[in-house]
């Protein structure tokens, strides 16, 4: 058997980014031992163990709260500014008091689950409107298995604004923006503090948002200068809201007071902005999305839609899973599929104003209550569901398998090797290029067999092929696709009087040679060439090749800036007949 495939790699450069938060440090050394995975677990077991996956999904379906999130939102609206800036003093306003408040919450999530949450501030210096000191919130579950080294990390941030960046003495509610993600956090910490996961899970409150992401580049930067890995990031921002603003940001709603409760978007990153370009960032979106379709929906009333978007961010806007990203880990972004605003402040927008608060009493005579909500709780419930649900899984899952890969005449033959072998349950995610590939065509699932075989591939088309391993029906976060040219992928050799060998040697260093073979003297002094494209569909070579004998050896010499995988293609007379893989190192 010659195997043909390799798994991508999603080569990302990254950006330098500056250390501009100084001092960075968690009070708490406890929680920071815990996310160094410096612990032992047995210090932090339930009396009662909860880690079945069916236990997680029902009871994170059953617990989280509307009424628990608008408590806190209510809460939350009474510390009237929230500016980065704002006072830190008071008990009752400003960020000081928001902090202290989010920061006794969740010591009293962790107190009615045996102790088993962690609180702790992450101190950093930064000045931020004119305050040189701040401090995000994080509670820290510990993992029941310390050889899981990579933790997960829920955030929002808790800071707001209105019109003014700096403006401290304005109101600020911020309810939607962020209220919403704050509380989402607040209350996956409450209701996910009562099981047990295998991997360490963070909830974080990050301050400075809207003036430059810098309580998450502070928090980015400490997990990576301290060498934390983290499987992944969901950022929350904006996850309350179903009307639509005038100025929303695209990609985004309709029109001004458009109404939509049951469609969210997750933004990710993708090289060159392209759906068809490997990103494990994308490959999280697609996780999300299968267990809402295929385990949360089922058990909701108004089932909700995962919109996976291209982009990184709205149009000229960024978010707190930015600075993750740029560091190395795999995150996304949660955002309402209605926002109302732009952040400019633009009336009658409510995002970043004086108006951006719970809602409106619409009776006559007005009864002080409530009945007209811009931050919709079910709608915020089921988001808040989302998060928990695939958090939950992730901190139980196996890890992803590497497998290898044979093309067939007419699909692809998986094999699964080494230690995935002992799962004998996989699922395969297959996407077609002409889908779109943002999420896909089809979920296959085997089981007791090592060898996946998907035959019926369109001709013409690209398929990318994303495999999992699952464990007591819980898959492993999707590793990088691999894909395939669907035209002649087979290592057989198709009777039509020319075939074109692979490589040797594959992997190649500096020089490797391809041989094709002629069966039909028909194609002696046709026009021919080799076509190499890198895995962005870049040509990045054509080499004229002479069909003058039975065997044309056709020789590569890889340049130093040809390194990676690569397709290249047999074009004989101006069409493709055959396209093979190769690795140049």
């Amino acid at each position: 058997m010659k195997k043909i495939g390799f798994l991508l790699a999603s080569i990302l450069l990254l950006p330098f980014i500056a250390l501009s938060q100084t001092n960075m440090a968690m009070s708490n050394s406890v929680a920071d031992d815990v996310v160094h995975g410096n612990y032992d677990p047995v210090l932090y077991s339930a009396s009662q163990v909860v880690n079945h996956p069916d236990s997680i999904l029902l009871g994170i379906v059953d617990k989280i709260s509307e009424d628990s999130l608008q408590s806190y939102l209510e809460h939350l609206e009474t510390f009237y500014n929230r500016n980065t800036g704002s006072d830190t003093i008071s008990n009752s306003s400003g960020i000081g008091a928001a902090r202290r408040w989010i920061y006794r919450k969740f010591q009293s999530f962790g107190q009615q689950n045996e102790n088993r949450l962690l609180v702790s501030y992450l101190d950093f210096d930064k000045d931020v409107c004119g305050m040189g000191h701040h401090k995000n919130v994080l509670a820290v579950l510990p993992g029941a298995d310390t050889s899981q080294h990579e933790i997960l990390l829920v955030e929002g941030h808790y800071d707001t604004r209105c019109e003014g960046a700096c403006d401290t003495s304005c109101y600020t509610p911020g309810m939607d923006d962020n209220g919403s993600g704050t509380v989402l956090v607040m209350e996956l910490a409450r209701v996910m503090s009562r099981y047990t996961f295998d991997r360490t899970i963070v909830f974080a409150a990050t301050t400075g948002e809207d003036q430059g992401l810098h309580g998450a580049k502070a928090l980015a930067n400490y997990l990576f200068m301290e060498n934390i890995s983290i499987l992944a990031v969901f950022n929350n921002d904006v996850v309350g809201g179903i009307i639509c603003g005038q100025t929303s940001s695209p990609p985004s709603c309709p029109g001004l007071n458009d109404i939509d409760s049951t469609n969210v978007r997750i933004f990710s990153y993708s090289p060159y902005n392209d759906s068809s370009s490997v990103s494990p960032h994308k490959q999280l979106a697609r996780y999300v999305k299968l267990h809402q379709e295929e385990r949360i929906n089922p058990l909701l009333s108004t089932p909700m839609n995962i919109n996976i978007i291209l982009s990184e961010d709205r149009i000229g806007r960024s978010g707190d899973h930015i600075p993750f990203r740029a560091r190395g880990y795999t995150a996304l972004r949660f955002c309402s599929q209605n926002e109302h605003g732009d952040g400019s402040g633009t009336p009658p927008d409510r995002q970043h104003t004086t108006t951006d608060i719970l809602g409106v009493d619409t009776s006559v005579p007005p009864d002080g209550i409530i009945d007209s909500f811009f931050v919709d709780m079910p709608y915020l419930r089921r988001n808040t569901i989302s998060n928990g649900v695939n958090l939950g899984f992730l901190a139980i899952s196996p890890p992803p398998p590497e497998p290898d890969y044979e093309g067939l005449p007419d699909g692809i033959k998986i094999y699964i090797t080494g230690a995935d072998t002992v799962y004998n349950h996989y699922r395969v995610g297959i996407r077609s290029s002409g889908s779109g590939s943002l999420y896909f065509d089809t979920v296959l699932t085997f089981v007791n067999t090592h060898e996946l075989e998907i035959h019926g591939l369109v001709q013409g088309k690209s398929y990318f092929f994303t495999v999992m391993n699952v464990e007591n029906n819980v898959e492993s976060i999707f590793p990088d696709d691999y894909k395939i040219q669907s035209l002649d992928i087979r290592d057989s050799k198709k009777d039509q009087g020319i075939h074109m060998n692979q490589n040797f040697p594959n992997p190649g260093a500096g020089q490797t040679e391809i041989i094709i073979e002629i069966t039909d003297p028909g194609f002696y002094q046709a026009q021919a060439s080799i076509l190499v494209k890198d895995m962005c569909g870049r040509t990045v070579d054509l080499i004229p090749v002479e069909l003058s004998e039975k065997n044309v050896t056709v020789g590569l010499n890889a340049k130093n800036t040809m390194q990676g995988i690569f397709s290249y293609s047999l074009v004989v007379d101006g069409k493709i007949i055959q396209t093979r893989k190769m690795v140049l190192l």
